[in-house]
């Protein structure tokens, strides 16, 4: 692309603009002019010609001397070859056109060029013929004059529009300026400058608009790389922190396989061993690939049953052993969510609880506004209002060696957090209230969404029917 500089475009191409201008307005004006002073010179003659007619009972002297005027000269031809020129007379009028004479009913005098003059002449009477001349090398002379004089103002005019038009140009170019200002900033790292032009509609507003939307986007791709970044870095950091516990049980393990004569009864068990360590690891690695990812989740949210939900996720959780009993109570909504990824986060909900200790766990739900909002209590040891905000960061455990022993990393509260933010909704550890159980009260808040008049209630349908609507 080349780059030459604007502010000499600009003027270049102005100034020769404003030539051709001037050069086509002078050619212009110029055949114009003469075209006028022509047909002047001719109407004088015609005239004056025309005036002969009028002055009759003079001598022929007379009548030339009459009829002779500046620029005119007058003259009176003869068959014999005898000339009688006019003089003019003191008084008489020295230039313009001269006076409408009446109408005559002569034919009007024929007019020729004759080298440099142009000649009227007009039958006085039989052989005798008046003739009328001008120079009309005046009119030349008029328009040579004319032509220096407009040379002269061209040549000024052009040599003062390329003295001011840089002027002009610097301050017509100051917000060309400033986004340049602003492109140099940004590229030396600086952020946060904006232009907000005052008119978008404009040439230079559209360009510092898209300058500005330019800026959003970088700083919105900077931002997200370094959250990736960060994310990365706290993944690697995660991962090799809590992975060290279990592949050092693994390795503990297979080492005692491989150099120790053990019997049958210990044998399994440190097979068991192994094979509870290697699950542990490979949970904490799921755990921790969704904990890193949880910003950029896609969600395939359907219209679903909050009571549906809870129920399903009481009968997911019976079976496991030591796993508390679940309660499910409250109304009923519809909600728009992924299924699994809600699932989720009530299994972390709960198995939570399950590791602080509790044995019921009670899932209430309700309507408040536009949202469904569902309470997970439970009746363990609760958490300490002090550390109700800090149990939703990674890797946090009040209790470490319980969580230890359930084999827990600290991220189920994280991951429940970023689930339910995903969605458009909230998870908070607030609390309790009538018909909570006396622990851990988390309120979990989801948006609602409104049938549709004359809809049949949510709760009437199956989950195949609510994900059909």
């Amino acid at each position: 692309m080349r780059t030459p500089s604007l502010r000499r475009r600009v003027v270049l191409w102005s100034v020769s603009v404003l030539a051709l201008l001037l050069l086509v307005v002078g050619v212009s004006v110029d055949l114009a002019l003469g075209t006028v002073l022509k047909a002047e010179q001719r109407q004088r003659l015609e005239s004056v010609a025309s005036l002969a007619t009028a002055l009759t009972g003079l001598s022929d002297q007379k009548l030339a001397d009459r009829l002779s005027m500046p620029g005119i000269e007058a003259s009176i031809e003869y068959p014999s070859g005898d000339t009688v020129i006019g003089t003019p007379q003191p008084g008489q009028r020295p230039t313009g056109r001269p006076p409408k004479p009446p109408e005559a009913t002569t034919p009007a005098a024929a007019i020729t060029q004759e080298g440099g003059k142009l000649v009227a002449r007009e039958t006085l009477r039989p052989g005798v013929t008046l003739k009328l001349e001008t120079d009309s090398g005046q009119i030349e002379a008029e328009l040579a004059r004319f032509r220096l004089i407009m040379a002269i103002a061209s040549v000024v005019a052009i040599a003062l529009a390329a003295a001011l038009l840089p002027l002009v140009l610097r301050r017509a170019m100051r917000p060309l300026d400033e986004l340049t200002r602003a492109a140099t900033e940004t590229a030396a790292g600086g952020r946060g400058r904006r232009l907000d032009p005052q008119d978008p509609a404009s040439d230079l507003g559209r360009a510092a608009s898209q300058f500005d939307a330019m800026l959003e986007e970088l700083e919105g791709a900077e931002r997200r790389a370094e959250e990736s970044a960060d994310r990365l870095g706290r993944f690697l950091s995660d991962a090799s922190h809590e992975l060290r516990t279990p592949l050092a049980a693994v390795s503990a393990g297979a080492e005692r396989l491989i150099r120790e004569p053990l019997d049958d009864a210990d044998r399994d068990r440190v097979l068991v061993q192994l094979v509870r360590e290697t699950r542990r690891a490979g949970r904490l690695v799921e755990d921790l690939l969704l904990v890193s990812r949880l910003g950029d989740l896609t969600i395939d949210a359907r219209p679903r049953s909050v009571h549906d939900l809870l129920v399903d996720a009481a009968e997911r959780t019976a079976p496991r052993r030591d796993a508390p009993t679940v309660e499910v109570s409250g109304d009923d909504a519809t909600v728009a969510v992924d299924a699994g990824r809600i699932d989720q986060v009530l299994a972390n909900l709960i198995a939570n609880a399950g590791a602080a200790g509790a044995r019921r766990v009670r899932l209430h739900a309700r309507i408040d506004g536009g949202d469904a909002v569902v309470r997970v209590s439970d009746d363990g040891p609760g958490i300490p209002a002090a550390s109700r905000e800090a149990v939703f960061d990674r890797m946090v455990r009040l209790d470490p060696a319980r969580s230890a022993a359930r084999g827990g990393a600290g991220l189920g509260l994280p991951i429940a957090r970023g689930l339910a933010e995903a969605h458009g909704g909230s998870l908070a550890c607030v609390d309790g209230g009538p018909g909570d159980l006396p622990g851990a009260v988390l309120e979990l808040r989801l948006p609602r969404v409104v049938p549709a008049p004359g809809a049949e209630p949510s709760a009437a349908r199956t989950p195949a029917e609510a994900t059909a609507s």
